[in-house]
């Protein structure tokens, strides 16, 4: 059974866009590796300018409702 993911979220000003991994990373919320070609989220401020584009949370898809719900309002 394949489970379908929306290729992006929004949430109290935060973007969630689904990406698939080209090196490894590390999850923010959990810690476990993102490998090649793992799909993950990355997530921006709406509107946060350069810098949250440039250094985006890193989230795998099994937590990202996890981290959308503990950030907080700007």
């Amino acid at each position: 059974m394949s489970v379908v993911l929306e290729a992006r979220l929004y949430k109290h000003g935060y973007i969630a866009t689904l990406t698939k991994a080209r090196k490894a990373h590390f999850c923010l919320e959990c810690g476990d590796l993102i490998p090649p070609p793992m799909q993950y989220y990355t997530v921006t401020i709406g509107g946060g300018g350069l810098g949250s584009t440039k250094f985006p949370d890193r989230v795998c898809t099994r937590c990202i409702d996890d981290h959308m719900a503990t950030r907080k309002r700007f």
